[in-house]
């Protein structure tokens, strides 16, 4: 072997390193890219639940305001309807 194909081969392994490291670096953005998906997905739906969460919360608190300034009210028949409401949610 000559110096002439010493040299062709140092390119060629040269270029076949750079064309295999440049597709590992793509693949390595595209797995970063569903993760960062997947996890957008899951906050999502967090917020979603947390958000059903603390609309529950407000009706809760509208409740109870309602039974502390209405004093003419019977409190304990609005706490059983309160819990037969809970009970069905």
């Amino acid at each position: 072997m000559g110096l002439f194909e010493f040299i062709i081969g140092i390119i060629l392994i040269g270029t076949v390193s750079s064309i295999i490291t440049g597709g590992m670096k793509l693949e390595k953005q595209r797995l970063r890219i569903r993760a960062g998906e997947s996890e957008a997905n899951d906050l999502k739906a967090l917020i979603g639940d947390m958000h059903g969460e603390i609309t529950k919360l407000k009706d809760r608190v509208r409740v109870l305001e309602r039974l502390a300034t209405d004093g003419d009210r019977n409190l304990a028949s609005e706490i059983e309807r309160l819990r037969g409401d809970d009970a069905r949610s």
